[in-house]
């Protein structure tokens, strides 16, 4: 289960907070079921939970990846259609982005490139509470019940469930993980609007989240 920080802050804020994250800076607070700050031991090793490939737009796009011990997998990525299978791809490309920021305190950018408008704020000030809380998270979570809508060539609405019963917060300081005890609290309804950006990719531009227990079976 994650818990989201209510203070206000700025884009600044943030990469203060990944600065200072590099040095090894603790703290406290609770997460998913696990936490961390300062880089992580063998971070530099890329992880399955890496963004899907790059398609054939031949968009410059930046590397994700998320740190060794963490991993999103998405389930039915395909739909048969392209225009729906490349959404979902920048929208899993936003998640992992996020979750880069969390367990490997680096590349703000990417967030960047996925986000913008009020889902880039709540995106960051997510990020901002794991790194503020000296936590991370470990283990495997996982994406399912994807479905696309599209308006148009420009406009799509993305929702998906989220079942984190399987990760961890890890205290970033120690490398200890908190035992997850969040039952049907692990789970989480997520919708989310993209618009198509003129590079041409799909950018999360605002969201909400639910508890998904009754609506996400599991």
């Amino acid at each position: 289960m994650r818990k989201q920080s209510a203070a206000m802050w700025t884009a600044g804020a943030l990469t203060g907070a990944l600065l200072l994250g590099a040095c090894g800076g603790g703290g406290g607070g609770e997460d998913k079921g696990g936490g961390a700050k300062g880089e992580i031991a063998g971070a530099d090793k890329a992880s399955k939970s890496a963004s899907p490939s790059a398609s054939s737009d031949k968009i410059k796009r930046p590397e994700i990846k998320l740190a060794p011990d963490a991993e999103n997998v998405f389930e039915k990525t395909e739909t048969g259609d392209p225009a729906k299978d490349a959404v979902l791809a920048d929208n899993q490309r936003r998640i992992n982005s996020i979750d880069q920021v969390i367990t490997r305190r680096k590349n703000l950018e990417a967030m960047k490139f996925y986000a913008r408008g009020s889902l880039l704020v709540e995106n960051m000030k997510y990020a901002k509470g794991y790194l503020d809380g000296g936590i991370s998270w470990a283990g495997k979570t996982r994406f399912y019940n994807q479905k696309v809508e599209l308006d148009g060539k420009s406009t799509a609405q993305v929702s998906y469930c989220i079942d984190e019963s399987k990760s961890r917060t890890k205290v970033t300081k120690t490398g200890k993980l908190k035992p997850n005890n969040g039952g049907d609290k692990n789970y989480v309804l997520d919708t989310v609007q993209l618009k198509r950006n003129k590079q041409g990719v799909w950018q999360g531009v605002n969201g909400e989240s639910e508890p998904g227990g009754k609506k996400c079976p599991h």
